[in-house]
């Protein structure tokens, strides 16, 4: 039996498909544990930031800190072999939102602390719809989509509520969204 040019191209074409979606999806499985960690964060953060607005700032300070404190424990821990000449990268993307975030609130400075409630979730919103886009990662668009949506809902129509809806729902958004990409 002969492999014809058509034949031969289908199946590299088919191969190309299969690296593309294992690809996407070893994506998702490592995206996951990230997702859920910073999910409960969310949750711990808003909730205590509603209940003991007094603390708001020490209390964010130590989440983030132990938020990326244990997202480079969790990436070292389920980096393949050869993959950690990376890890700089991430310090540098790390030091570059938080110079963005200085330099937004320097310009513009938050009328309240609801804003930068808001604008902190809606900007790593669009990291991962991009990052979605450009890794062809569906699911990562969806979970920017909605954890974007949800935070301008809940700023607009349960103002009052605010903190306690990001800590449900964006944390819980989260949560789900690592959950769903562990499925892959």
């Amino acid at each position: 039996m002969s492999v014809t040019n058509s034949n031969a191209a289908q199946s590299l074409d088919e191969v190309k498909r299969s690296q593309r979606r294992s690809a996407v999806a070893y994506g998702y499985q490592k995206a996951s544990p990230h997702l859920i960690l910073w999910g409960f964060i969310w949750v711990v953060g808003y909730s205590t930031t509603y209940f003991r607005p007094q603390a708001n700032a020490a209390v964010w300070l130590l989440l983030v800190l132990l938020g990326i404190t244990a997202g480079f424990w969790i990436g070292r821990r389920t980096a393949a072999e050869g993959s950690r000449t990376h890890d700089w990268r991430l310090a540098a993307s790390i030091l570059a939102t938080f110079l963005f975030f200085v330099a937004l609130f320097t310009i513009m400075p938050p009328r309240s602390g609801l804003q930068v409630g808001a604008i902190i979730p809606i900007f790593f919103s669009l990291c991962y719809a991009i990052g979605g886009i450009w890794k062809g990662g569906a699911r990562f668009v969806l979970l920017g989509l909605a954890v974007g949506a949800l935070t301008v809902a809940g700023y607009f129509w349960v103002t009052p509520y605010f903190l306690l809806w990001m800590a449900a729902i964006g944390g819980g958004a989260l949560i789900t969204g690592g959950l769903w990409l562990r499925r892959v």
